[in-house]
């Protein structure tokens, strides 16, 4: 079942077919960096963690000419403050699938949920996640911005916040 998708890709449900793909995600370093947590489970552990019906909005990027998984994206619990996450699998990053992504997803969201605004996290290093969230719109909403502590350095280091909202996605894409 098709959520929404364009010429080059579909998002279709999460479902535990997806666990192993998102499981060799998170061994990654950068996407453990990018999300600043180490991840040391087993894929039991994790399969196991993995709470799908939870989640309003949890989606697998399909790449339709080659039937690929490619990443996901999930809509965090907090209504109030609906936070879209996305993971793009390493062989596919840089070649623009996140943002054509993040653009369908939030389509859906703005258009078929009901949401008025969407808010993101991510950190300074992030450099791909910062420029999918400027390219497609977002603006800083420091109000949002988390201060943590570096998972790898012990350091402090700041979750970014940025937020969208429907009119202006409307506009721009």
């Amino acid at each position: 079942m098709c959520i929404i998708e364009n010429s080059s890709i579909a998002l279709v449900p999460y479902s535990h077919q997806d666990d192993h793909d998102m499981y060799l995600c998170w061994q990654d370093i950068q996407t453990q960096e990018g999300y600043n947590f180490v991840f040391h489970q087993s894929f039991e552990a994790y399969q196991q963690s993995v709470e799908i019906e939870r989640f309003k909005f949890w989606v697998t990027v399909i790449e339709k000419a080659g039937g690929n998984r490619i990443g996901v994206l999930r809509l965090g619990l907090n209504e109030e403050c609906p936070d879209l996450a996305i993971w793009i699998y390493p062989q596919y990053r840089r070649k623009g699938y996140g943002t054509e992504a993040f653009r369908l997803a939030l389509e859906h969201l703005f258009c078929k949920e009901g949401y008025q605004t969407i808010y993101a996290g991510c950190y300074g290093n992030n450099i791909g996640s910062l420029n999918i969230l400027r390219k497609i719109g977002f603006v800083p909403f420091p109000a949002g911005n988390e201060t943590e502590v570096n998972a790898f350095t012990g350091e402090p280091t700041v979750q970014q916040c940025f937020c969208l909202e429907k009119a202006s996605f409307q506009k721009s894409n």
